[in-house]
């Protein structure tokens, strides 16, 4: 690495580690399915999601780093410029996103997912949506629980929605009304080992629109709770997505919005379905956002809001 008088790096310098030709290994094409399968995270969650291939996180880093940097025929992955908005940008973990290269070589190698979302959305959606997945599977693993992805469980026979609609995760209404569908941020189920399965629809909410509106054309979260209630009450998630059960999990920024949420639910005078929707808080993507220190464990280990009592989803 070129350095000054001073022993700093010059700013103008070819990126460092540079690799002649890169050879992807094992470890690689797990990092690149992790991003595929949730979307921009952050190197330590790419840590504990591929440790049992890594030697350090230290040495992840350097592994990651030469991806970035790539070879002449171009980077495997990219670094969000977006990431750098933060206020504690300078001193929170590195997030990596794919390269159509990554892209590329996942496809060739018939690992790329079928039923990743366009990511159209805002940076921050995407990266708290991902962080928030990748840490319900990091710790299931760690409570003997089985994650089931988005992409098992629309690549299902019995789901049928891959083959009826352009977007699977879009869940059509019976009720006639505006809107015809909801789509849900995410979906994935949990295996208790010999005590059945789980499944849940993902909203992932920074406290960006109201939940109420007078004007019925905007957007307001209070659409999205009639809708689920239509798809609970008709359970058109069994004929859509052929799953047995449905729970609503939303993840907001704000504890004093997210309990606005569950009382707007109370008023909606549907006690059956209460214990459907969980409300759960992480402050770190709200105004002053930064990426999570650690993994969010607790969204699995603590027991989530309800309309009615908490409920407790480490446990069957």
């Amino acid at each position: 690495m070129k350095t000054d008088a001073l022993n700093r790096r010059l700013r103008f310098a070819r990126p460092n580690p540079v690799v002649a030709r890169l050879q992807l290994t094992e470890r690689d094409f797990l990092l690149f399915e992790a991003i595929n399968r949730h979307g921009p995270l952050p190197s330590h969650y790419l840590f504990e999601l591929t440790k049992h291939q890594a030697r350090s996180f230290k040495h992840l880093q350097y592994r990651l780093t030469e991806l970035y940097n790539g070879d002449q025929a171009g980077p495997y992955l990219l670094r969000p410029e977006q990431q750098h908005a933060g206020y504690e940008a300078r001193y929170q973990h590195l997030v990596y996103d794919l390269a159509p290269r990554a892209r590329k070589a996942l496809a060739e190698r018939g690992a790329l997912g079928r039923f990743s979302p366009r990511r159209t959305d805002p940076f921050l959606h995407q990266l708290m949506g991902a962080c928030v997945a990748a840490s319900f599977e990091i710790a299931a693993a760690s409570k003997g629980l089985r994650y089931i992805p988005r992409e098992e469980i629309l690549s299902h026979p019995r789901c049928t929605a891959a083959h009826e609609r352009a977007n699977p995760m879009a869940i059509p209404l019976s009720s006639r009304g505006p809107e015809t569908a909801v789509v849900p941020d995410d979906l994935f189920g949990l295996e208790y080992p010999g005590s059945g399965f789980r499944f849940f629809a993902v909203e992932i909410d920074r406290n960006t629109e109201s939940i109420e509106r007078g004007d019925q054309r905007q957007n307001a979260f209070s659409k999205k709770i009639k809708g689920y209630l239509d798809v609970l009450k008709y359970q058109t998630f069994r004929s859509h997505w052929g799953l047995p059960n449905l729970h609503v999990l939303t993840i907001t920024t704000n504890a004093t919005h997210g309990l606005n949420i569950l009382e707007h639910l109370r008023r909606q005078d549907q006690p059956r379905f209460h214990d459907r929707f969980a409300m759960a808080c992480e402050p770190s993507f709200g105004a002053n956002w930064r990426v999570p220190r650690n993994v969010l464990s607790h969204l699995l280990e603590e027991p989530w809001a309800t309309a009615g009592a908490p409920k407790d989803f480490s446990k069957a």
